[in-house]
């Protein structure tokens, strides 16, 4: 045990000095990591330190390690700033990254008791409800069950929303703009269905998101519920009010 008090422990300053090799060295998505015994001595800590970091950067998403290759630098997770990110395509093509989504089913609804509650809105009022699972990359993500004012834009449910995104339609066929909201993230588990659209575990940790959103003139636009991988996604606040682009920049907290 080391006689300072507070020194940092191998595995945290293995972890920490990773994460300055690839910054440092400007590795991109894809590129690999130079061998054990390389790291080792360029970062100053014992390969048992090196391996326990290696294994939370790959729970975390930021490697993952090729079978008789070796270990990688997983693309950059996509990024939702709460007072700046509008929708979820936006927040994965600013990394570089490819959105697309897998129609799981759409229909119309009417709010019963539960969902008016949650959704804060008329009992009876009718919804267009879609629930898609988002991939980036070819890799899903996550599962998002939207219900949407319906007289907002009653078009809605003639559109195909694999190929189509959804507050491009409600803009321009129904002129709607997003103009805030209110999310609510908790960590929640996979159930079997969930599990199985999103090829994970049954039970695997993830993000549960519950959203509001209203337009330019506070009226109801959508009620969305998310399940999210935490390995392909995250979430930052900017410290901002709502709609207000960070000070600090996008890029120091994508750090």
């Amino acid at each position: 045990m080391s006689s300072e008090p507070y020194a940092i422990p191998p595995k945290d300053r293995a972890f920490e000095g990773i994460l300055w090799y690839i910054k440092h060295y400007d590795l991109q998505g894809g590129d690999r990591l130079p061998a054990e015994r390389v790291l080792c001595e360029e970062l100053g800590v014992s390969r048992t330190a090196l391996r326990a970091a290696i294994t939370r950067l790959i729970s975390c998403g930021t490697l993952e390690s090729r079978r008789g290759s070796g270990t990688y630098v997983c693309p950059p997770k996509p990024l939702n700033i709460f007072q700046e990110t509008w929708n979820y395509t936006q927040a994965v093509e600013r990394v570089g990254s490819k959105s697309t989504a897998r129609l799981v089913w759409s229909k119309v609804v009417y709010a019963d008791i539960d969902l008016a509650q949650k959704a804060q809105i008329d009992l009876g009022m009718p919804l267009f409800c879609i629930r898609r699972v988002r991939v980036v990359n070819g890799s899903p993500a996550s599962i998002e069950t939207a219900h949407v004012n319906l007289s907002l834009c009653p078009s809605l449910p003639d559109h195909d929303f694999e190929q189509e995104s959804l507050y491009d339609v409600l803009l321009k066929e129904g002129n709607v703009h997003v103009a805030h909201g209110k999310e609510h993230i908790s960590i929640s588990r996979l159930n079997a269905d969930e599990a199985k659209l999103l090829g994970a575990q049954e039970g695997t940790p993830v993000f549960y998101k519950a959203s509001h959103e209203r337009d330019e003139n506070d009226g109801f636009v959508e009620y969305c519920k998310s399940v999210i991988l935490p390995t392909k996604y995250r979430f930052a606040d900017n410290g901002e009010a709502d709609g207000v682009a960070t000070k600090v920049g996008v890029e120091w907290l994508m750090q």
